[in-house]
């Protein structure tokens, strides 16, 4: 759909981005959970019928007990004897054999709420990860840096950001096609996550950018390990295997702030991002922190 808009030379603004998402995502995230609910709605009205069908056959036993205790009570002969143990039994038979069935059902159940149980995570976790590079997407990004956030802040340690974009990705979409740029930003973030070691939150924020969260790690710390996913790239030359043509060099811009004490999450990231642009307004592949923009 965005290659025919940009070839028709639409203008794609913010709002067409949105309305595409809605299109394309966020309705099959719905239409998971919803299913999810309607689940678990038929369970638990199953349950409900299941107690009260129990509850009505404990109040014939009841009443069964009842109207055998008033007999007794009677000059009754050993014919009516017999009929009110044969009626006891009856009842008792009958709430043995509903008990077992509703064990059964109940068993029956339950693994069906597992069943949801599994579809639920997965439909989160789903929501929360990009479909292309298998990254946390924006959704999970923010989240977990609202956590690293409120567990800094309570024990007095360092949290570095890092917004990472690649430069001229559009030109080297327009030259390669759509389908080479998908592979090279699945190779980006693998390259991104194996360079961090997994010991740092990647994530994929959007289009060509990238964030990474570190954690116990200051300024200095943190400008380490942009120089290190930097230097990566810029001395690495890209390969299209299956057509065995050279790429070129593919080169990343990357912003860095500390956190600071009491700042907002919109606030912590806002800096990052200024630094990025900086980065890229004063000759891209490079490095930028806060620091740089007061200088």
């Amino acid at each position: 759909m965005i290659d025919s808009m940009l070839e028709k030379s639409s203008q794609f603004s913010e709002e067409q981005s949105r309305k595409l998402f809605e299109r394309f995502f966020s309705n099959k995230d719905e239409k998971e959970l919803q299913e999810v609910r309607n689940g678990l709605q038929y369970i638990i009205a199953t349950i409900f019928t299941e107690l009260v069908d129990m509850s009505g056959q404990t109040e014939d036993f009841e009443s069964t007990l009842t109207h055998s205790l008033e007999k007794l009570s009677q000059d009754i002969s050993i014919s009516e004897l017999k009929d009110i143990v044969n009626d006891i039994i009856l009842e008792a038979k009958k709430i043995k054999n509903s008990n077992k069935n509703m064990h059964k059902k109940f068993k029956v159940m339950k693994t069906e709420i597992e069943d949801l149980q599994k579809n639920f995570e997965q439909a989160k976790t789903e929501a929360r990860v990009d479909f292309l590079t298998g990254l946390p997407n924006r959704q999970a990004f923010e989240e977990i840096l609202k956590s690293r956030i409120d567990k800094i802040s309570s024990e007095n340690k360092n949290l570095c950001l890092l917004v990472i974009d690649i430069d001229f990705f559009k030109n080297f979409n327009d030259k390669y096609g759509h389908l080479t740029g998908d592979q090279v930003l699945k190779f980006v973030a693998n390259r991104i996550k194996y360079l961090v070691k997994g010991k740092d939150f990647v994530a994929r924020c959007g289009g060509e950018e990238f964030t990474v969260i570190l954690s116990k790690t200051p300024l200095s710390g943190a400008k380490i390990v942009a120089e290190s996913i930097r230097a990566s790239f810029a001395n690495s030359k890209l390969k299209d295997m299956s057509k065995s043509k050279d790429l070129g060099i593919l080169t990343v811009s990357i912003g860095i702030s500390s956190y600071k004490h009491n700042e907002s999450l919109t606030g912590f990231f806002d800096r990052a991002d200024k630094a990025l642009y900086f980065a890229k307004n004063t000759g891209r592949n490079r490095v930028a922190t806060e620091d740089d923009l007061a200088k």
